[in-house]
């Protein structure tokens, strides 16, 4: 059930979900304890969603007919019965240790006047087809358990050219070759009484780093500008291992290969390493509190990232000149990676204590930076904060609305970049036209911003709509910067994004 824990993250989750595949076209919690379900994503964010009658001393979930994602249970608690004409099957398959899950997925965005080429749209939708086999129970092998998922990216429009129309580094969205993807096939293993989990095979690390849970809509591009690494709709070699310290409190470490020439190109069953450039390392601290433990409950991520592949130069070739004025030079390599260190946090700072329903009224704040320190480096520092407010419907857990502020910092070199490979283009431009055309030498802005405003609601029992509107000022051009004859248009972005769990609807998954 993890896997609907990373897809629906946010009103921009798409982003996260593939957002690595745009840099890759362009540039040089557990199985078992920690596999939450669509509604603990969505409820969370809303920091209520382990809220039971206990907690409220009011009213119990069950008392309540909840509208969208379903409450989870407390922890330790297993899931509640299935409901729905499959349940039986469901039954019977975990019976011997198979649990299956079904997630249709649907973000649809359009940028009305912001991006290179404004009024432009695309369709990134997704059904994610996912089985985890207790081993033991089906084989006697104890501790044991086998992850697959796999992702039909249908249905789609546009999804090979929005990148390039959008194209600033808050806009990787992802070019989608495939309509097939394998996300995941892993074995795992729960040790020390489920204390200590590790999982290895193919995988990435978006179920548990550098998470989206914080809002809806915390959202970040380091992952994919920065580090290369594929997002939740594809796979590389790799492991991880987490140790549970409380049960709110964990450390965790993921290793993954360095291949995007693997993950790009292909439908993830090619499991070649030729390819590989390096490694991709994250380790981190997460706590986690609930209304049921806290009275203002709190949730935050610390963590360290590493790339050992040698990355190039934004804007130096090795003997000092500019990749952009002087394109035929061998651009500059740093040998020694890519390297930093983030933290993100939510704080519930009110709740009403008259409040009915499963999740309380209440309000949070929640803010996140990553730093990328380095030569050379293009963005060195991407931040965002915010507010929400949610809880404010009884039977609706889902419900909140919120804003939120993002920021991307370019450094002095990537600046430069930008302006002088525009400046290069359109001065051979001109020299063709004999003068028709202007050349353009326009200083890029450093600071770049999004103001954003969203939503989420439950609709119906096991449908989640959520939606956004973004204001750009200042992006920068991140993709074809080299062809480009303007600096991307600050403006507006639409969008939304829908989550059906066919699995619990179903009865294959429990409520």
């Amino acid at each position: 059930m993890k896997l609907v824990h990373n897809v629906i993250a946010a009103g921009g989750l798409l982003l996260a979900a593939m957002t690595a595949n745009a840099q890759s076209v362009t540039s040089g919690s557990d199985a078992g304890s920690d596999a939450h379900a669509t509604a603990t994503a969505a409820v969370q964010v809303a920091q209520g969603g382990e809220a039971t009658k206990q907690a409220q001393n009011l009213i119990s979930p069950q008392e309540i007919p909840n509208i969208g994602m379903p409450m989870p249970a407390p922890n330790g608690m297993p899931p509640s019965e299935r409901l729905g004409p499959l349940a039986g099957v469901g039954n019977w398959l975990e019976n011997y240790g198979v649990n299956l899950g079904l997630v249709f997925t649907n973000g649809y965005f359009a940028n009305p006047s912001t991006g290179i080429s404004p009024g432009k749209s695309g369709n990134y939708g997704a059904l994610f087809m996912s089985a985890t086999i207790d081993l033991d129970k089906l084989i006697g092998l104890p501790n044991t358990q086998l992850n697959f998922t796999e992702a039909w990216n249908k249905p789609s429009h546009n999804t090979k050219g929005y990148l390039f129309q959008t194209g600033s580094a808050f806009t990787p969205f992802p070019v989608v070759p495939e309509s097939l993807d394998l996300v995941k096939f892993t074995l795992s293993h729960d040790l020390f009484d489920r204390r200590l989990h590790l999982e290895y095979g193919r995988m990435n690390l978006t179920d548990n780093f550098m998470v989206t849970t914080m809002c809806s809509g915390c959202v970040v591009s380091t992952p994919a500008i920065t580090l290369n690494a594929p997002g939740v709709t594809k796979s590389v070699w790799g492991a991880r291992a987490s140790w549970q310290f409380t049960n709110n409190t964990k450390l965790g470490l993921g290793v993954i290969e360095d291949n995007s020439s693997n993950w790009t190109a292909t439908e993830g069953w090619n499991w070649g390493t030729s390819t590989r450039t390096g490694y991709i390392g994250v380790a981190n601290v997460m706590h986690e509190t609930n209304f049921m433990e806290q009275r203002l409950p709190t949730r935050y991520e610390v963590g360290v990232y590493h790339a050992t592949a040698p990355y190039t130069d934004t804007l130096y070739n090795t003997d000092g000149t500019s990749q952009a004025l002087n394109p035929t030079g061998t651009p500059l390599k740093h040998t020694g990676g890519t390297w930093g260190f983030y933290g993100q946090g939510r704080q519930v700072i009110w709740r009403d204590a008259e409040s009915h329903g499963p999740v309380p009224r209440n309000v949070a704040v929640y803010g996140g930076a990553f730093i990328t320190p380095g030569a050379g480096q293009s963005y060195p520092i991407e931040a965002y904060a915010g507010m929400e407010y949610g809880g404010f419907l009884a039977n609706n857990p889902a419900a909140l609305v919120g804003s939120t502020v993002r920021y991307i910092r370019l450094s002095n070199e990537r600046s430069r970049y930008e302006q002088q490979a525009r400046y290069s283009f359109t001065n051979m431009l001109s020299m063709m036209s004999g003068g028709a055309l202007s050349t353009v030498n326009e200083t890029v802005p450093q600071n770049t911003f999004t103001f954003d405003v969203h939503g989420q609601m439950g609709i119906a029992p096991g449908v989640l709509l959520q939606g956004f509107a973004q204001y750009f000022v200042h992006p920068n051009t991140s993709v074809l910067a080299q062809v480009s004859t303007s600096q991307s248009r600050s403006g507006w972005m639409l969008g939304a994004f829908l989550v059906i769990d066919i699995g619990r609807l179903s009865g294959l998954v429990k409520m």
